[in-house]
């Protein structure tokens, strides 16, 4: 899996694997790929991504859906007809009634705990904590093939009973670390959460959704290994394999 982007919303200014744009994974196996959240970066993150089989999204606020018109862009100049893209019904509705032209998605709700055979994984969702206004429902998805999973959670307000036992068994867990040492209502303060997180039966944990009261990378990275050795930020960049 390869994150596009491990930033908060209009991205996280810095310098080396400190700059970071807005959070996006694309996850390859067996010759497809699956690509979650749809940024407003996507034209950048997209330069060397020849293959998109289908798209998840976590949300209908712009940093997790707003390059949804530069992915039909990036569908014409490949050649491909439209990509199934998954999502909440609330998002769903969101999306209809912000875009005119979504002919390069085919937009697929899909129901909590549903599972979705999409190429080599099972896909399936539950909803977590995050916004607040109507219409802004919000999923953590888990992939699972070949007996390994990933379960991506980058937008959470707090941990829940119901998304750790959805993280059981995972792989790599990649979860919101939006706020260090500070307070907002729609994220985790993930220096509060990750001694919680680190008890949790999981692989690895990785990082993303990384804002600007986060100290630079290498400085995160020590602070975040003495809180849970198994835990690392991400960084736009960083290929992981399960």
């Amino acid at each position: 899996m390869r994150f596009l982007g491990t930033g908060a919303s209009g991205g996280t200014p810095g310098t080396g694997r400190s700059r970071r744009r807005e959070s996006s994974l694309l996850v390859e196996q067996d010759d497809a790929a699956l690509l979650i959240d749809v940024t407003r970066d996507f034209e950048e993150q997209a330069r060397d991504i020849t293959l998109v089989d289908a798209v998840l999204l976590t949300h209908a606020h712009r940093d997790a859906s707003g390059g949804i018109p530069r992915l039909r862009r990036w569908c014409a100049q490949h050649g491909g007809g439209a990509i199934d893209t998954y999502m909440s019904e609330p998002t769903r509705l969101a999306l209809r009634a912000r875009y005119a032209r979504l002919d390069h998605c085919r937009m697929v709700a899909v129901a909590e705990g549903q599972e979705v055979p999409i190429a080599a994984w099972t896909v399936a969702a539950i909803a977590v904590p995050h916004a607040r206004e109507p219409g802004a429902s919000t999923f953590a998805w888990r992939l699972a093939a070949d007996g390994r999973s990933i379960v991506y959670a980058s937008d959470v307000a707090r941990l829940t009973r119901r998304l750790e036992g959805f993280a059981a068994g995972a792989s790599v867990l990649v979860l919101d670390g939006a706020m260090w040492r500070r307070r907002l209502c729609s994220h985790l303060t993930i220096d509060e959460a990750l001694p919680k997180v680190c008890e949790w039966d999981v692989g690895s944990i990785l990082l993303t959704q990384i804002g600007k009261s986060a100290p630079p990378h290498r400085r995160l990275a020590r602070e975040v290994a003495a809180l849970c050795p198994r835990a690392r930020p991400a960084y736009d960049g960083l290929q992981v394999a399960i």
